[in-house]
């Protein structure tokens, strides 16, 4: 997988984008338990970025993961190569088994694609630490 074609410090910013705008959109949820009231019942901070900048907001921390994700390893040799594409091959095949078993078990599940995008490059980034602190 040889497609790292941002610098290394492209990792800071990731993490940076994905953190401030994780807090940012999770705000309305956190201002209804707050406030004991039904999740989603209140808009605090939809109303106050308006619709179209809030939506904007609940696309950067995927944006921030895939910053993160295609930025260089400090030491990018052909071993971080060889273990990104073992992580990329069993966060696929397991998300394919539970997609394929939450089918099975409720077929009308309906899920956003930005929460699967997350979601998959969460266990990407899981697997590829795991599989990179067994190896060194």
């Amino acid at each position: 997988m040889d497609f790292q074609i941002l610098p290394n410090w492209f990792k800071k910013l990731g993490l940076a984008l994905f953190f401030i705008a994780s807090i940012l959109t999770a705000g309305d949820s956190f201002m209804d338990g707050w406030n004991n009231v039904p999740m989603d019942t209140h808009h605090y901070f939809k109303d106050f970025y308006g619709k179209t900048l809030f939506h904007i907001l609940y696309i950067l921390p995927t944006l921030g993961l895939l910053i993160y994700m295609l930025s260089k390893e400090r030491t990018e040799d052909d071993f971080i190569k060889l273990l990104r594409l073992e992580a990329y091959q069993i966060t696929v095949i397991s998300f394919l088994a539970i997609a394929f078993i939450f089918y099975i078990i409720k077929p009308e599940t309906n899920f956003s694609l930005d929460w699967f995008l997350s979601l998959f490059m969460l266990l990407f980034l899981l697997v590829f630490y795991i599989k990179k602190q067994a190896n060194s």
